[in-house]
């Protein structure tokens, strides 16, 4: 590499900016590479910071003979360096040593090309570009009032090489399908006509060199299983650096470029719905088991309908560990299955069949998902995570009225349609996670998700699930308890006989954790048959996961979630809990707490 192309590390106005000078027209820029900071913990719903993006660029711009300006210090929650307003308060400087690179790399090449990396919280092998368009019915158009960051040609060139190359290497590219990059306030604004007549002369002048359409901006939004180390990483890295390297050779126009319309879309009126409405919650349908031997129980869900796009499957073993995929984007469905990328559920007969194999993150101690960072931080990825079970539904059994077809069909949840919407049984197959095979055999919950959010707004929610062994009066019961500030406690319990589905009183449901940290001390639940008897359930947690997200109205969300074993008097069995409750200040003690995740 000639002398002029060796990158150069030079100071920077601060210690959590890494800067590195080259003669080269591409401009790398990490604004996420930091790490939270002690101070984050007293925040309720921090954001996450984008981890290995840091490493990534550095790698990117040593390979690509490229400038770069990397963030491998500071915590998004205290100066998030891609929010223009944030910048401009606190680190004016960021957004002048931007202009002078720019102006610096235009003056030497007459072009620059800018890439901003950052890192998209799901799992499967994805990259979402981001250009201040969003893909709607097959053209490129900016959501609401975006400019566009580049020009025709170098979305239908660099840009669609390195989409080509992400498929052929098993890597989905999508444009805008989460982070289009076209926020007022987000950094790849600034290389835009947006802001050509802001009062911020530094943010001006990236502007107006911007608008002679001598620069051309992306984002790169990299998944988990492409910034984590390791082969998908690895393969990206070639991908992006071979899309963009200064010696290519300019790819071929594709036979059918991409349209860009770069007029704004006029915005609609949506009709006054009232203040009460809400945003209705994915309708999910899944699978859960546990195998009381091994101690592996597993979650499998698909969003069907409401404002849900997406799937994940999770895998509880070793009693505190966790294996997670998530994906994003609407299943593909049919008549009998339902399938996102290498993660499906298909009826084969009497049967239904889960399958994946695909990228999974490993985490050694599931506490850490309290902290969406401090798990990413601490897992590691399995690149080939297998799972193969069958669950048997019993034709002209107690679930005869089961119809898995149906359900695909339908996109309410499971608390809004018929007992029907769930199968209860044995299940039966084969696991390999983190190299290590396991035959598994327990029992399994099939139908409409357990594990579906449902309504937002509760106080408290408390939910379990058992299957019994074959052979008793007892095949399986359901138990929920939702309570709240502005209604009264909505109970409701069932259980299934030989003869079917009853539905009981609910007398008592109690899931009693000491922290959000810890698994359920006790589980135990009563409920009234209608022709008077009671059953009696108690619950010993084998294995468990605690979460936390967001909720409604500045609060936040801590779940409980886990298998155990259960008995009803001599009735023993398997199956699912969940303990969610709502909080206005911070429950945990944990590290790190951050949990939402924004470009």
């Amino acid at each position: 590499m000639p002398e002029s192309m060796i990158n150069r590390e030079s100071s920077a106005p601060d210690s959590w900016l890494e800067v590195i000078d080259s003669d080269s027209p591409i401009l790398l820029i990490a604004p996420h590479g930091g790490r939270a900071e002690p101070r984050t913990r007293a925040l309720l719903n921090p954001k996450v910071n984008d981890l290995h993006t840091a490493d990534i660029t550095r790698t990117l711009a040593l390979r690509l003979g490229a400038s770069a300006l990397i963030n491998v210090g500071m915590d998004r929650n205290r100066l998030d360096c891609n929010r223009l307003s944030q910048i401009i308060e606190h680190a004016p400087w960021l957004l002048e040593i931007i202009a002078d690179r720019l102006a610096g790399v235009v003056a030497r090449h007459g072009h620059a090309t800018v890439l901003l990396v950052h890192g998209w919280n799901i799992i499967e092998p994805r990259i979402d570009l981001g250009l201040g368009l969003r893909n709607v019915g097959g053209e490129l158009c900016p959501p609401g009032s975006a400019c566009v960051s580049a020009s025709d040609d170098f979305i239908n060139g660099p840009l669609t090489d390195l989409a080509e190359r992400l498929r052929q290497i098993g890597i989905k590219p999508s444009y805008g399908m989460r982070y289009p990059g076209g926020g007022v306030q987000n950094l790849l604004q600034a290389f835009s006509s947006r802001h050509r007549e802001s009062p911020v002369a530094a943010l001006r002048k990236i502007s107006e060199i911007s608008i002679d359409g001598i620069v051309d901006a992306a984002q790169l939004e990299l998944s988990v299983a492409l910034r984590m180390p390791g082969e998908l990483r690895a393969r990206c890295e070639d991908a992006i650096a071979a899309a963009f390297a200064p010696d290519r050779t300019p790819s071929r126009p594709p036979r059918n470029p991409i349209v860009v319309n770069r007029s704004p879309r006029p915005r609609v009126v949506k009709p006054e719905i009232g203040a009460a409405a809400t945003v209705a919650a994915p309708g999910r349908v899944g699978i859960e088991f546990f195998d009381p031997n091994t101690r592996i129980g597993a979650m499998a869900s698909f969003d069907v309908g409401g404002a849900g796009m997406g799937a994940r499957i999770m895998l509880l073993f070793d009693r505190r560990r966790a294996a997670l995929f998530t994906a994003e984007g609407r299943p593909t469905r049919s008549e009998s299955s339902v399938t996102h990328g290498p993660l499906s559920l298909t009826r084969e007969g009497d049967s239904i069949v889960l399958s994946f194999r695909g990228p999974a993150v490993i985490v050694p101690d599931s506490t850490a998902y309290l902290s969406i960072e401090r798990a990413l931080a601490s897992g590691r990825l399995d690149g080939a995570m297998e799972v193969k079970v069958r669950f048997e539904i019993e034709s002209g059994g107690a679930d005869a009225d089961f119809n898995f077809d149906r359900i695909l069909r339908s996109s309410a949840d499971s608390s809004q349609i018929a007992s029907s919407s769930a199968a209860f049984g044995r299940v039966a197959g084969s696991v390999c996670v983190d190299g290590t095979a396991h035959e598994v055999s327990g029992y399994a919950r099939a139908g409409m998700s357990f594990t579906g959010l449902g309504p937002q707004k509760f106080n408290a929610r408390r939910m379990l699930w058992a299957c019994f062994d074959g052979g008793g009066a007892l095949h399986a019961l359901e138990a929920r308890s939702i309570t709240s500030d502005d209604a009264p406690p909505a109970e409701n319990a069932r259980i299934l006989r030989a003869d079917g589905w009853s539905s009981c009183d609910l007398r008592e449901l109690s899931i009693h954790t000491a922290s959000v940290e810890e698994p359920p001390k006790s589980i135990f639940a009563s409920m009234e048959h209608p022709d008077g008897s009671v059953f009696e359930l108690e619950g010993s947690a084998e294995c468990f996961i605690p979460l936390s997200r967001p909720g409604l109205e500045q609060s936040r969300i801590y779940t409980t979630l886990g298998f155990a074993s259960f008995q009803s008097g001599t009735h023993r069995g398997a199956g699912m809990f969940e303990y969610s409750r709502r909080a206005e200040s911070v429950m945990t003690g944990a590290d790190d707490l951050e949990d939402s995740d924004t470009d």
